[in-house]
């Protein structure tokens, strides 16, 4: 092969190369090759058997009045606008900010995370005078616990979410079932545990008795080299309790991306680049017998 066709096949190679990538960035995730094809199917079965006057109806065929037609027509305008467009449901732990759509994955601090092994996370309270255990989207017990000897006010432990050790009674404290639903109030990033253990605290216009709870903030921290920070910040008539918890977990990245759609992409870059290689020796050895066929002529 020449020389002149070898330093051509390899800016062919990179364009294709590039070409890909951005055709790859511009996909979106969530849409396969095996969609895409759908879709052109269909563009072209519309195209090809569809007739450009539409079907004549048989001669035999009955005719709806009018007014039926007509009826049917609101029917289905009234179910285009009653119908709302469907929500992804994002993974447990994970959620994807409506502000500039970073997408932010929490399983990491999570018994998910961990082999499904749970994953407790100590924060001291200082001049609280207790010590508090928090799991994020997952019970931080390694162990089971009898909830009517253990377990104040005997909640399920099976789905504590954070606790803390009451010193007069040396039972587990519930600070509320734990969430693997975090929400996004403005641009912080919260979660929050409901339904522990009872507080001393009553409401003022049912009279119920109120039960602990918990909320954690995220706050995104790319220079942490632990996994993450679980700082206690205060609570509200020792009923209510807050902590910051910072970690890079917390920071947006990508969503995962088709793994089958990049490696069609990769598969496509290489068959393009052999044809590519075949085709240039396929036209050096034609210009070579053409060369020769010439030489051949020229002699004769």
């Amino acid at each position: 092969m020449s020389k002149l066709v070898r330093r051509a096949i390899i800016p062919v190679i990179t364009l294709l190369f590039i070409v890909c990538i951005t055709i790859l960035e511009k996909t979106k995730t969530n849409t396969t090759l095996y969609d895409k094809s759908s879709e052109i199917f269909d563009s072209i079965s519309h195209f090809t058997f569809t007739s450009p006057h539409g079907v004549k109806p048989s001669p035999n065929a009955e005719t709806p009045p009018s007014h039926q037609a007509s009826g049917q027509s609101d029917t289905d305008k009234q179910n285009a606008e009653h119908e709302e467009p469907k929500e992804e449901v994002p993974d447990p732990c994970t959620i994807k900010n409506p502000l500039n759509q970073g997408f932010i994955d929490l399983r990491g601090l999570s018994a998910m995370g961990n082999e499904m092994k749970p994953l407790p996370w100590k924060s001291r309270g200082y001049d609280s005078g207790k010590n508090f255990t928090v799991g994020i989207c997952s019970n931080p017990f390694k162990q089971s616990h009898n909830e009517l000897n253990e377990i104040q006010d005997s909640v399920n432990s099976t789905m504590i979410g954070a606790y803390y050790v009451d010193p007069a009674t040396n039972k587990y404290v519930s600070m509320g079932e734990y969430s693997s639903h975090p929400i996004f109030r403005g641009r912080k990033l919260t979660l929050t545990y409901e339904n522990g253990s009872y507080c001393n605290a009553y409401d003022s216009t049912s009279g119920a008795r109120l039960r602990k709870s918990t909320i954690l903030t995220f706050t995104c921290d790319r220079e942490m080299s632990a996994k993450a920070s679980v700082s206690y910040v205060g609570s509200s008539n020792d009923c209510t309790f807050f902590f910051e918890v910072r970690s890079h977990h917390a920071c947006p990245t990508a969503a995962k991306a088709n793994n089958m759609a990049a490696a069609w992409i990769f598969l496509f870059i290489f068959l393009a680049a052999l044809a590519v290689y075949f085709s240039g020796g396929l036209l050096y050895k034609h210009m070579k017998a053409s060369r020769k066929e010439n030489r051949v002529a020229s002699k004769a």
